[in-house]
């Protein structure tokens, strides 16, 4: 007697839960249904409708530096505390935070930053390649624009700054091109006049809707035969033989095996599996002018004002403002005008439709690693969470490794850098 959807969504031995249905959750779920496994993926939001939505859709290859640096530390107090820095601690949250940005310092160190910028490249090496894999067999290659992006200098100073990032790049393999403001004019038709040049960075890239990409995914998963249950998972317990019981508000699930993928709110489903990581969230913040025409080109990053513009076929895009502030406190109206103010100033001959403004969580450990691999204390639970605002451009290579995981085999990439019991 053939299995009936509702035998399917209480689980069993044979079902892999995925907990989390963001584009993490998606790539993997996607992937393997496309190996015929029994995947069920386990989310109370809509499907791609948290973080996964509301990115800059930007393919950030070029970020293998991690945050957590001797450079950030010098400028901590200026760049944590500043009213109007990209990068703010609400006040209100100061102490909460007290004990991640302690981590945070303990990461900056030298040799720690090192060995996060050999972990980040290592994935960054197969990001692009996996992302152009995964859109062209779900027949999403006209969602995926690689042509690069740049990042405009509006002073000399900062041009000269833009001219000396050059080196660390190609020391580590990433191609950098320096533009005269005619050529950078040239590759972005909104962008002001008057800039002193730009940095191009060939080997990136942009989706032109995050969520169409989500539902896209979830739409193909759908179809190959995977299930989705709208719940909160608010307990996991590990059976005896391995598996798990996972436990939420209308009933509980039976899972052979475990993918926890939960964004932002993976940590207590991690502490339930034996490990205490230190996530919290980065509270990042976008505008979109809608129907925003003539857009083309490329995406856009300012080396000054630490936003990028991403034009999307809803619009252009403009992200890049951060704080920490935790999952209760309400946004922040600064952040929104801060945006809007800054896409004024860039695009001031742009003729803007209506603006919409949103802000999500960005689930951050203090080393800017994510959290990937199989749990030490039990194969079957494999954590894949903590990407930061790298999220959309590993989510690819991290389907691909959690794929090799599920099914026993080793990933090509070493993945002691990014273990769940590291802290």
């Amino acid at each position: 007697m053939p299995e009936t959807e509702e035998q399917s969504l209480s689980g069993g031995k044979r079902t892999i839960a995925i907990v989390g249905a963001g584009i993490i959750g998606l790539t993997i779920a996607r992937r393997l249904a496309r190996g015929r496994e029994q995947a069920l993926l386990i989310d109370p939001l809509a499907p791609g409708s948290a973080a996964s939505s509301g990115n800059a859709g930007h393919i950030a290859t070029e970020q293998i530096f991690p945050l957590a640096s001797p450079e950030t530390m010098l400028a901590a107090p200026r760049l944590l505390f500043g009213r109007n820095s990209p990068m703010h601690i609400r006040l209100e949250y100061a102490l909460k935070i007290a004990p991640w940005l302690l981590r945070f310092a303990w990461a900056s160190r030298p040799s720690a930053y090192q060995g996060g910028v050999r972990a980040l490249l290592s994935l960054q090496e197969k990001s692009l390649d996996s992302m152009r894999a995964l859109c062209a067999d779900e027949g999403l290659a006209d969602l995926l624009c690689v042509q690069g992006h740049m990042v405009v200098a509006e002073s000399g100073k900062a041009l000269r700054a833009l001219d000396a990032r050059r080196l660390p790049l190609e020391r580590h393999g990433i191609e950098s091109v320096l533009l005269a403001p005619d050529e950078a004019a040239a590759r972005s038709p909104f962008l002001k006049r008057g800039i002193a040049g730009a940095l191009l960075l060939p080997r990136t890239g942009h989706v032109l809707n995050p969520h169409r990409l989500c539902t896209a995914l979830h739409k193909r998963y759908g179809e190959a035969g995977g299930l989705t249950l709208r719940a909160r998972v608010e307990n996991i317990e590990t059976s005896d033989d391995g598996g798990f019981v996972l436990r939420h508000e209308a009933g509980a699930i039976e899972a052979g095996k475990l993918v926890l993928a939960a964004g932002a709110w993976s940590a207590p489903l991690a502490r339930q599996l034996g490990h205490a990581v230190p996530l919290d969230t980065e509270r990042g913040y976008h505008v979109t002018a809608e129907g925003a025409p003539d857009l083309g080109g490329i995406a856009v990053e300012s080396h000054e004002r630490r936003i990028i513009m991403t034009p999307m076929d809803c619009g252009l895009r403009i992200a890049g403002l951060v704080e920490f502030g935790g999952l209760d406190l309400p946004p922040n109206p600064r952040r929104h005008e801060d945006l809007k103010r800054h896409l004024r100033e860039l695009a001031p001959a742009l003729e803007l439709g209506g603006l919409s403004e949103w802000m999500g969580f960005r689930p951050s450990l203090p080393d800017m690693l994510p959290v990937i691999g199989a749990s030490p204390a039990n194969p079957n639970a494999i954590f894949a969470f903590g990407h930061q605002h790298l999220g959309l451009t590993l989510s690819a290579i991290t389907a691909d490794i959690v794929s090799e995981l599920v099914a026993g085999r080793t990933p090509p990439i070493d993945l002691r850098p990014f273990r769940p019991d590291r802290f």
